[in-house]
């Protein structure tokens, strides 16, 4: 066999045992910028990403100059999704990663941040995965980074790491398309209906024990983790219990 015939076979093996392209949705929180959204319009269609949500655009999407900038991407205009919360456009996804400028600091649970170069680590083999990006002016509010399943931050190594908007969707949108090229191991990972089960009893348990700050903890780590689906269903059972024992002591109090 000549050896580039067989360098090209070696490469194929390799990506036949490489993860499936993850299936992700691109979410945008109040754009502000015409040129930035054309931009990100042009990323997606580079990406192949053909699902994108806005919340509360700042402009009309069909805007000359969006278009103008979106190039081959203006295409995808006529199926983005415009919507007034973060909850909506979260709809119907495994997990979501909402990034941040301001993150890992000592005291703030919520900011706890993943880079997104660890993303392969976390990122589900089936399912729909949401990229969360902010406003220009001000990022993504606390109560709109608390409906994510994970933070993510992009370390510049410098003081200063508030990048352009585009350029971030940009850079995480390569990281995402190179975590699907590792090469793969068979686990079972948890079920759609468990994780959205596991997220009730959580949102249960930090209103019973009144403590948001100390079960958002216990959900990064639950994520960050990647539990295989045994685990998840292990883990559900024991909320499930405590959730039940907390109720049952209010109630005889």
């Amino acid at each position: 066999m000549a050896r580039d015939t067989y360098f090209k076979c070696r490469v194929l093996d390799f990506m036949g045992s490489a993860l499936a392209k993850p299936d992700v949705r691109l979410v945008v929180v109040g754009p502000e910028g015409r040129i930035n959204m054309g931009f990100i319009l042009r990323l997606a269609r580079n990406f192949g990403i053909n699902d994108l949500c806005v919340v509360s655009p700042q402009f009309d999407l069909s805007d000359p100059e969006v278009r103008e900038f979106a190039a081959r991407g203006a295409e995808l205009l006529s199926s983005v999704a415009v919507k007034s919360s973060v909850e909506e456009c979260l709809s119907g996804v495994r997990l979501s990663i909402c990034t941040t400028s301001i993150a890992d600091l000592e005291s703030d649970v919520l900011r706890q941040s993943l880079p997104p170069y660890l993303l392969s680590y976390v990122l589900p083999k089936s399912g729909k995965v949401a990229l969360v990006f902010g406003r220009e002016s001000v990022g993504l509010k606390r109560e709109e980074l608390d409906k994510c399943d994970l933070v993510s931050t992009l370390d510049t190594g410098t003081d200063y790491n508030v990048l352009n908007l585009s350029h971030a969707v940009a850079i995480y949108m390569y990281e995402v398309l190179r975590a699907s090229m590792r090469e793969s191991y068979e686990v079972s990972e948890c079920e759609e209906n468990v994780l959205k089960a596991l997220r009730k009893e959580l949102e249960e348990l930090s209103k019973l024990l009144d403590d948001d700050k100390g079960v958002r903890a216990f959900r990064n780590i639950l994520f960050r983790a990647n539990p295989r689906n045994p685990e998840c269903g292990a883990l559900y059972r024991v909320l499930k219990k405590i959730v039940f024992q907390l109720r049952s002591r209010d109630t005889h109090t």
